[in-house]
């Protein structure tokens, strides 16, 4: 996938215009496009429950969101024909639609609040959850709610039960969309539901979290309001970090584009940040590091058990990163980096994957902040001072890739290793160096311009091949340049294949206060648009729809020439294998009868006159 900043007036205009968009962009490039008014997943609010459930409440896109199950609404033949259902059919591929119509098929069309349960596809969950919501009817709105309410319970059931190893769930307003329930109504029973639900339930195992997850800020905000009016206000406040224990020893810090990494000296397993990362060897004993050992035997048995527990279902001889619960730690999670027992010859490779990896994960499960130990140096056997140099650079350069909001990167040295303390201090002073340099410029346009890629509007482009992603995304940036040069100009050669009345209906676009000029040069055809931006984006939108109109007939036509042919062709071979042919050619007069004689001998042999021109 592809996440292109726009501007919040370009924002503006393509909302109107979303449904348009995003059917031109199908249709053009083959790819998905989402529209997005923030970029970043945003916890809005947090509340721990009864046997250590916890209930958020999310501004996420639901296809992009990270939980082992997803839930949509569907109808009673899983058809999925719009809306988050369909944008979740389009993201996770043909598998999931395969699997919906084969559970159709085998156990029939469902009722109003049952569910079945398919895989993930291409999504980042295990399982995708179809729940029948109800249509809503004013006149049977208790029975709508009743409905509503065992949707959810029956979502719940499923993903409690320990034999389907589901740890977290997502779940949208069901029927809030086209099945028109009312939002407030149904935020209250989606979250009175699931308080009832986590009271009278049995114990929970393995099953921990619930996303309430929309990317409609007014949904959003509906279901914040439910949760506070019925859970009480949010425990969102207890993830701001703690200062790591050692803090007294913090000696150095850099901070770029709201991340600041720091540099201290103490023990991993002492550090009260969000999140800690241990690095393993499998040599079927995890406790086999000195990082490991020490962080295993301060959290207790119960963190090796669950890390062995999620080890399982992984794939062997690769690197793996596992998230567990910090148990005993000071932190709330522990981030397992597993190396493969035989690593890669280019052990630089391995070690920025996998920094990377981790810092990807802390962006997407919204860690404010993370520890690293100093990895490499003994796993990978890479000198100190090389290791300092990836490690250091590959935090900096997630910065500016991807900046989002504040974020606490702690490297923490052990106390015993004062050379690799002084390697990474060598590396970070001259780290400092480079940023002061750079930082001369204009500080307040790079604030705004980051703050801007962190939480501005966004398109989202999903899709299979790469090279239709990028052409998707050079198509809308030049549809971006129309704010400032209220300009744009179509250059595709199907201009040439545009009918009369196509290009009446290019004509009666100006009528909408757009100029369009026609230009061919170098054998190449261009439609130049000038005016308001939003009459050139209608403009824009209405024209590369009749270009791709053009396109498909030119290939219709083609087509049933050649099939024409090919079978006129090889009769005619047949005949005149062994004589000799000779032709003569003289200009005729389109309007005379010799001229539609021999029309329709070419009709006869299977050949059509597409234009007549004089030579």
């Amino acid at each position: 996938s592809l996440t292109i900043p726009i501007s919040k007036d370009v924002y503006k205009i393509l909302m109107r215009r979303e449904s348009s968009l995003r059917d031109l962009i199908e249709k053009k490039f083959g790819c998905m496009s989402l529209l997005k008014s923030i970029r970043c997943p945003l916890e809005v609010y947090r509340k721990s429950l009864k046997e250590g459930i916890e209930i958020s409440v999310w501004m996420d896109d639901m296809t992009r969101h990270m939980a082992d199950a997803l839930v949509i609404t569907a109808n009673e033949y899983l058809d999925h024909i719009g809306g988050l259902a369909l944008a979740l059919m389009k993201a996770g591929g043909p598998e999931i639609k395969q699997e919906s119509k084969c559970y159709i098929e085998c156990h029939g069309p469902l009722t109003t609040g049952q569910i079945a349960v398919t895989g993930g596809g291409r999504l980042s969950c295990k399982k995708v959850i179809h729940t029948v919501g109800p249509r809503w009817a004013a006149n049977e709105s208790e029975r709508c709610c009743h409905m509503l309410e065992t949707a959810i319970i029956n979502v719940l059931k499923y993903v409690r039960a320990p034999e389907n190893n589901i740890k977290s769930v997502a779940i949208p307003a069901v029927s809030s969309g086209v099945f028109g329930f009312p939002l407030d109504l149904c935020a209250y029973v989606i979250i009175q539901t699931i308080k009832n639900f986590v009271v009278l339930a049995p114990l929970f195992s393995w099953f921990k979290e619930i996303h309430l997850v929309n990317i409609a800020e007014p949904t959003v905000a509906a279901m914040k309001k439910a949760c506070e009016e019925l859970l009480g206000g949010s425990d969102i406040s207890s993830l701001r970090e703690s200062p790591p224990v050692s803090a007294t020893w913090l000696s150095d810090s850099i901070t770029s584009h709201g991340l600041s990494l720091h540099i201290i000296r103490g023990y991993i397993e002492d550090q009260q940040t969000e999140v800690i990362v241990n690095s393993v060897v499998m040599n079927d004993d995890p406790s086999g590091g000195n990082i490991s050992r020490a962080l295993l035997e301060k959290a207790g048995p119960s963190l090796q058990k669950e890390f062995l527990f999620e080890l399982q279902k992984l794939p062997p001889y690769c690197e793996k990163f596992i998230l567990t619960k910090g148990y005993n730690l000071m932190c709330k999670s522990v981030l397992h980096i597993v190396w493969a027992s035989q690593n890669s010859s280019d052990s630089h490779k391995v070690l920025k994957t996998a920094m990377s990896r981790c810092l990807l994960m802390m962006q997407e499960y919204q860690l404010p902040s993370i520890s690293f130990p100093a990895i490499g140096t003994k796993v990978l056997n890479l000198p100190n001072d090389e290791v300092a140099d990836i490690m250091i650079d590959e935090v900096l350069s997630f910065a500016k890739e991807r900046p989002w909001k504040k974020t606490d990167v702690y490297f923490v040295i052990h106390p015993n290793d004062g050379y690799v303390y002084k390697a990474f201090q060598k590396k970070l002073n001259s780290a400092k160096s480079k940023l002061e340099t750079f930082s001369k410029g204009s500080c307040s346009n790079r604030r705004a311009e980051a703050e801007n890629k962190k939480t501005g509007p966004a398109i989202e482009l999903i899709g299979n091949y790469h090279e239709k992603l990028e052409a998707a995304k050079l198509w809308i940036e030049d549809i971006m340049q129309v704010q400032e040069t209220h300009l744009i100009i179509i250059e595709n050669n199907q201009i040439f294949n545009l009918s009369k009345r196509e290009h009446a209906e290019l004509s009666h676009l100006q009528h909408f206060g757009v100029s369009i000029s026609e230009e061919v040069a170098g054998g190449k055809a261009r439609l130049k648009i000038q005016g308001p931006p939003g009459s050139i984006i209608d403009a824009v939108f209405v024209i590369e729809n009749l270009l791709f109109h053009a396109q498909e007939n030119k290939t219709k036509q083609e087509e049933l020439l050649q099939s024409k042919g090919q079978t006129h062709s090889k009769r005619l071979r047949d005949r005149t294998r062994d004589i000799k042919m000779y032709f003569h050619i003289s200009p005729v007069d389109s309007p005379c009868q010799e001229f539609k004689d021999r029309e329709k001998q070419f009709e006869k042999a299977g050949l059509h006159f597409l234009k007549v021109k004089s030579v």
